[in-house]
């Protein structure tokens, strides 16, 4: 029992130094207590990989079969066999967007998100659009959460469920916002740093991209913790390469998965959050970074069909062994609060990424298989992502790896995850997100629409707009002022641009689009100074600009430079 042994391992006078000032977790009133005929709320770990390409996990149940040769993630992929799958996940072109629309609940259009990006979206001087200033205009302009915004995480803990966070977070202003302004009880390694710089400790410390908040977990290797935490879920590795990490740097991944299992068996009295920000495998990814065993492994190891690099496939390894650790020990350990079952008869446990792989070879590895483009682009490869959703419980979730085409997106946690806990929800405040519980308990597949804006410039993508409904996924360009139409059901990679063939459809799907950007109050990059005027003459169809719709019929339209590019959808 790996997981259990792993408590004893560190339950050191440090960590209780840090409970006993970390601010006390919230319990759950009397008044909402469940009656003793129904079942618990249930626990939640969530666990995000971070730039975690479409294809890179081993099973090909969340990639429409296109299972990686190369990297080896088994335990991920005994979730999808024993849970659900979504194989229409989207999240955002970048990892801060969606970091802020999982918080939040919301588009990037709203102006509690305001997030699009990880850094400035105005694009280069050359470019001839200017993009908008994203983050907290009001308080600072940081591309952060709003501190007076209630996030899940506040939700969940006004509801009676302690909160913990381990690993990443990036869109807070500080690490101390986290627990003070973001509703988290705890906080490892959690920062406005966007990805660790560095995966290893050194003398007992991560530097200054991890928060030292992590440190406590940053001793180095023993013997007891590689026998108990290690070798059970090495593979391929062999007895020698691992007795040869004792007394080496503790990796990160390791680190951040021991605080969640820390704070899991301390908090099991009591509901559960438990949020897993893996750092990997974000860039660095070169052999320093990844943990000596797996790096042999791989480097050992003959390619196959998928790109091989082996510190990508370390570093992916590594987050699965983080995976294998958590859900050993929710087997493994009875529940109190469920008549000393396994906790994970009572756990809902999501694995996904923040964005599609990013494939460069050099800086990164990842794969997204047939998908257009990476990281970055609106087409599929930067934000389609794997979801899997997992319990021992099938009142929690039918599994047996059932596959699920749901068009789900990240705004659609909050709902979910406060519809499970039983939670209120904010009063006033606009969510755009759907309850995903009937898909998770019940497979059901719920018809939905799902949207994406760029108001501005991210490497090579520009300012542009995306609808996807059914199979089909309309995309339009403010630059040029045109529009791309996919069939996803026969063209996965979208090689064969539709939209000539099919204006009706265009203008359809355009309808939807419009009146999202309406009612989202959704911003537009502006023509730049010293570019030409342009002029539409004998306009007839509707524009988007300035917060509203305005249908023309044989209009001449005037973009001048500092004017808003409009959203145009001309009447076929």
């Amino acid at each position: 029992m790996p997981s259990r042994k792993l408590i004893t391992a560190i339950a050191t006078p440090a960590v209780l130094t840090l409970a006993s000032v970390a601010p006390a977790l919230s319990t759950t009133p009397a008044s909402t207590a469940a009656a003793p005929t129904q079942a618990p709320r249930p626990n939640i770990v969530f666990v995000m990989a971070d730039d975690l390409g479409w294809a890179d996990l081993s099973t090909g149940l969340t990639n429409g079969g296109y299972g990686n040769d190369y990297n080896e993630t088994p335990r991920i992929d005994q979730l999808a066999e024993e849970g659900q799958v979504f194989t229409e996940a989207y999240a955002s072109v970048q990892c801060s967007p969606t970091r802020t629309a999982l918080h939040t609940g919301q588009y990037a259009t709203r102006p509690t998100n305001n997030v699009y990006a990880v850094g400035a979206v105005t694009g280069p001087a050359s470019a001839p659009l200017r993009g908008v200033t994203q983050g907290r205009l009001a308080e600072d302009g940081r591309t952060a959460v709003p501190v007076g915004y209630q996030t899940l995480g506040e939700t969940l803990q006004k509801a009676g469920y302690a909160t913990g966070y381990s690993g990443k977070f990036h869109v807070a202003g500080s690490a101390e916002e986290i627990v003070a302004s973001h509703g988290f009880d705890e906080n490892w390694g959690g920062s406005q740093n966007s990805h660790a710089t560095y995966y290893f400790a050194t003398n007992d410390q991560f530097n200054d991209s991890v928060s030292p908040s992590l440190d406590q977990f940053a001793g180095d290797y023993t013997q007891a913790y590689v026998d108990e935490n290690i070798a059970p879920y090495s593979v391929g590795v062999s007895a020698a390469q691992l007795d040869a990490l004792v007394g080496t740097d503790k990796h990160v991944t390791d680190a951040q998965t021991d605080a969640a299992l820390d704070f899991i068996d301390r908090s099991k009295d009591e509901p559960f959050l438990a949020w897993v920000s893996e750092f990997a495998p974000h860039f660095p990814v070169n052999d320093a970074q990844a943990r000596p065993d797996l790096l042999a492994k791989y480097q050992a190891k003959p390619a196959g069909q998928s790109p091989a690099k082996p510190s990508y496939g370390a570093l992916t390894e590594g987050v699965d062994q983080s995976v294998a650790r958590i859900i050993d020990y929710l087997e493994e350990t009875p529940d109190p609060r469920n008549g000393g079952k396994p906790l994970a008869d009572n756990t809902l446990v999501i694995f996904t990424s923040d964005n599609g792989g990013e494939e460069d070879p050099v800086n990164s590895g990842a794969y997204n298989g047939p998908l257009r483009e990476d990281k970055g682009q609106m087409y599929e490869g930067g934000v389609r992502v794997p979801w899997i959703v997992w319990s021992e419980n099938p009142a929690l979730v039918r599994g047996g790896g059932r596959a699920n085409e749901t068009i789900i997106n990240s705004t659609d946690l909050y709902t979910t995850l406060a519809s499970y806990a039983q939670a209120p929800l904010p009063a006033g405040v606009p969510l755009d997100g759907i309850d995903l519980k009937p898909a998770f308990s019940k497979g059901t597949k719920i018809n939905r629409t799902h949207f994406h804006h760029l108001p501005g410039y991210v490497g090579v993508q520009g300012p542009a707009s995306m609808v996807r409904d059914g199979k089909w996924k309309l995309y339009y360009t403010y630059t040029a002022g045109t529009f791309e139409l996919y069939d996803l059901s026969k063209d996965l990679g979208e090689t064969t641009n539709l939209a000539q063939q099919k204006p009706g459809l265009v203008h359809q799907l355009g309808e939807q689009l419009i009146g999202w950007l309406d009612e989202t109050d959704a911003p537009l990059a502006t023509l730049r100074a010293g570019q030409p005027t342009r002029v539409i003459e004998d306009f007839t169809g509707e524009t988007y600009a300035d917060g509203e719709v305005t249908r023309h019929r044989g209009d001449t339209l005037t973009i001048a430079a500092g004017d808003p590019v409009p959203f145009v959808l001309p009447t076929p």
